[in-house]
C-alpha cells in the first residue's frame, strides 16, 4: 500500500504576532531589489503569467556604458529607446508567429508580449549621444561618457 504524506501544521511560537507570512514576503521583496535595475526580473519570474523579458548585460568601458540585450525575433521598428536626464528606457514588442487556425499546439514555451526596462545612468553619461545597433538578435546600446569623466593621464612637468 502506498504511503500517504500529510501536510503538518506547525503552530506559531508563543507571543508571535501572526504576521509571519507578511514579514517573509517583505524580506523577499527586499532581497530582490537591485539599485541599478528598476524592472525587477525576479518579481516577473514569480508572476503566474509568463512574460517576455529579455536578458541584459550591462558593462562599463573607459569610453562608454554598454547595454546588451537578447531580443530574438524582434524587428527594429518594434524597439524603442528613450532617455531622460539620468535614465534610459528600452522597450519593445515581441509578437507570436502567425500560424494556421487549424494548428494543434502540443507545447507553448516561448513567451511574447511587451517589455520595458529602465536603467539609471551614472553622472557623466551623455545620453543625448546614445547609439544603438541590432544584429543577429542582439541589441547593443552604447551610452558615451562625458570627456570630463573619462580616465586620462596627467603629464609630469
Amino acid at each position: 500500500m502506498p504511503r500517504v504524506w500529510r501536510k503538518k501544521t506547525i503552530p506559531a511560537p508563543r507571543g508571535h504576532s501572526g504576521k509571519r507570512y507578511e514579514d517573509l514576503e517583505a524580506v523577499r521583496r527586499l532581497m530582490d531589489w537591485h539599485p541599478l535595475l528598476d524592472a525587477n526580473v525576479a518579481r516577473l519570474a514569480r508572476e503566474s503569467e509568463p512574460r517576455f523579458a529579455p536578458a541584459f548585460d550591462i558593462l562599463e568601458t573607459p569610453g562608454y556604458y554598454a547595454f546588451l540585450a537578447d531580443v530574438p525575433g524582434i524587428r527594429e521598428e518594434d524597439l524603442e529607446i528613450t532617455w531622460t536626464v539620468g535614465r534610459i528606457t528600452i522597450a519593445g514588442l515581441r509578437e507570436p508567429e502567425a500560424t494556421g487556425q487549424d494548428a494543434d499546439y502540443y507545447a507553448l514555451e516561448r513567451t511574447f508580449g511587451r517589455f520595458s526596462r529602465a536603467f539609471n545612468l551614472p553622472a557623466g553619461a551623455c545620453a543625448d549621444r546614445t547609439h544603438a545597433t541590432l544584429r543577429d538578435g542582439v541589441l547593443t546600446v552604447l551610452v558615451p561618457k562625458a570627456e570630463s569623466v573619462q580616465p586620462g593621464r596627467v603629464p609630469i612637468t
